[in-house]
């Protein structure tokens, strides 16, 4: 069993689709090892719950089993495999708003440097917000950020992708994502100003 994993640890993602497409359907199981972090992640800082996120990356990684014959090849899996977590999760949000009027989230800033993505300052990427009462206020705010921009912010300050990267995603050309971001991170700081003097002061 170790030596049939690890055989299937040496291919490339697009060799893994080529072999699942060809019959091969176990391979798909080191695509999913591979971006599951990943995508958990991107559904966890959109939903704020973890049971949630969870339901949400299986739904990803199923409609992405079963559309994998419409992948081109053209792009990375990875940024193929993005798009439909993000229309997951735009699906997600839709859902939401049917069966849910209220409730309290964790939030996926808790996990950034805030003064680095929100206020322009370089502060290193593990100076993680550790105050309680700054994570509600940021997930409070993110909630009034609209799908557009939360979804760039996202992409990001968490995943890392460029603009380029962005841009292939949510299918929109580059000055698109730059002005988004420009965006929401201007909605954010007027947002949090009240608590942004705080949080520089403790």
């Amino acid at each position: 069993m170790v030596g049939h994993v690890e055989q299937w640890s040496r291919y490339s993602d697009l060799k893994l689709v080529e072999c699942v497409l060809n019959g091969q359907t176990e391979a798909y199981s080191e695509l999913v090892h591979r971006h599951q972090s990943t995508i958990f992640q991107m559904t966890l800082n959109w939903t704020g719950s973890s049971d949630d996120a969870d339901d949400l990356a299986q739904m990803v990684f199923l409609k992405a089993f079963r559309s994998l014959h419409l992948f081109q090849g053209k792009a990375q899996f990875s940024t193929w495999l993005y798009r439909i977590c993000m229309n997951g999760c735009y699906d997600w949000s839709k859902a939401r708003k049917r069966w849910e009027k209220e409730g309290v989230y964790d939030t996926w800033w808790a996990q950034l440097s805030a003064d680095d993505v929100l206020f322009g300052h370089e502060i290193a990427t593990d100076q993680w917000v550790i105050d309680r009462e700054l994570q509600e206020a940021l997930n409070n705010a993110l909630q009034c950020i609209a799908p557009e921009f939360r979804t760039v912010i996202v992409l990001r300050e968490v995943n890392g992708l460029s603009y380029d990267e962005i841009g292939e995603v949510v299918g929109c050309e580059e000055g698109t994502v730059k002005s988004r971001l420009f965006r929401a991170r201007a909605q954010l700081r007027k947002l949090l100003g009240p608590v942004r003097k705080e949080w520089q002061a403790a």
